[in-house]
């Protein structure tokens, strides 16, 4: 499917098409195995410049509009999942500090990017609550001029090795959802603790188990924005748009890989490969047909980004999830299928695939919310409560 595109974001969608080739794939197996921090795939990506890719020009960073953005993760995704989700979590905390940050915070904190190859991570969910719901478990309140943190956080990507932690937390004595205050926790706090485990299904090198704030002071530099700003800049609803476009880039793996596949391989008494049996055929067309259909509304939602507002983000980014979560999962599943038996042994990338989806395409919004939100904006019925409940 050929959609125009600038030079510039041709070669930028090389570039990363090279790196997610020749530095995150073979190593993408090996960190699925482990369960471990891909420290050498981020370490490339900050050297090609990928770890700054949120960051405005004017602190060194490639400051990539959201069409090019989301190009960048589909290409990085085809090379591995987990890199690739960590390097999106990281990315839309800079879009937040870029938005809502000060001066001062952005020349702090982008600096440790661009020049020191730093990550930052972004922790919103907690253990009693939906995915994608407002926080409430997790309290920050004035103490001695500074912030102190207490609570509870559940699938806290990259906790053990990313740089800063930005923390979704409820500001003390003010009313939900305009609560929600964003603050930056480094990772050397003695109050942060991490509590659970992270032996999953898939996505195993993101490594995101819970973790416990307690007394966790910060200073007042330490919080972006103010409270309820950051839910009414919209920027949280990034998190959906870039999902979307991750999964689009695993099930072009797929796909890619199936094709080869059925084009190299016959089984007796065939007389020719896989690629000409007429079922074949007809599966890798939907196959086809699907991705096409999901990354064309990708690309749709990305370029209506700028101008739409918070609500109208909202549902670029359901959109968008919601047409990738059914295509990655149609095409990895009919790709162990076509595959067969051999598509179980980790000599292949398409169990890896395969489970990466099924556990990526579970974060918020779900595919029921997702057709909620699509449903009300056409139905032209308002719901106050929207952004508290999607944006991240």
């Amino acid at each position: 499917m050929d959609f125009v595109r600038t030079r510039a974001q041709q070669a930028l969608i090389e570039r990363a098409a090279a790196v997610a080739r020749e530095a995150l794939a073979p190593r993408a197996g090996e960190y699925d195995r482990m369960g471990g921090y891909p420290w050498e795939s981020w370490h490339d990506l900050w050297q090609q410049g990928f770890l700054a890719v949120a960051v405005p020009t004017a602190y060194g960073g490639l400051g990539l509009d959201m069409p090019s953005y989301v190009m960048v993760l589909e290409q990085l995704a085809q090379g591995c999942t987990s890199t690739t989700m960590t390097l999106h979590m990281h990315s839309v905390v800079q879009m937040y500090i870029d938005v809502l940050g000060t001066p001062a915070q952005k020349t702090r904190f982008y600096p440790e990017v661009v020049e020191e190859g730093k990550l930052f991570g972004s922790w919103g969910s907690e253990p009693d609550r939906r995915g994608g719901a407002s926080v409430g478990g997790t309290v920050i309140a004035p103490l001695d001029g500074g912030y102190v943190i207490d609570g509870e956080k559940h699938f806290c990507t990259m906790a053990g090795a990313a740089h800063r932690y930005m923390v979704h937390c409820a500001m003390d004595g003010l009313a939900s959802p305009y609560n929600l205050q964003l603050a930056l926790v480094p990772h050397d706090h003695p109050g942060l603790k991490i509590t659970g485990e992270w032996d999953t299904l898939g996505m195993r090198a993101t490594v995101s188990p819970s973790v416990t704030l307690s007394a966790c002071d910060v200073p007042g530099d330490a919080l972006l924005g103010r409270p309820g700003e950051s839910l009414a800049s919209g920027v949280g609803l990034a998190f959906g748009l870039g999902y979307a476009a991750i999964y689009v880039g695993v099930a072009q793996r797929a796909l890619d890989f199936t094709i080869h596949f059925c084009k190299t391989h016959r089984f007796e008494p065939d007389p020719q490969s896989r690629a000409h049996d007429p079922i074949v055929q007809h599966r890798v067309a939907e196959m086809v047909m699907a991705l096409e259909g999901a990354r064309l509304v990708l690309y749709q939602s990305a370029g209506g980004w700028p101008e739409a507002d918070a609500v109208q983000r909202a549902v670029l980014a359901a959109r968008a999830k919601y047409m990738a979560t059914e295509a990655a999962l149609m095409v990895t599943s009919r790709t162990v299928q076509i595959v067969g038996g051999r598509s179980a042994h980790r000599r292949y990338p398409v169990e890896r695939l395969f489970r990466d989806v099924r556990t990526a395409t579970l974060m918020p919004p779900s595919g029921d919310r997702a057709l909620e939100l699509i449903g009300k904006a056409t139905l032209d019925v308002r719901d106050h409560g929207l952004l508290a409940r999607h944006a991240g």
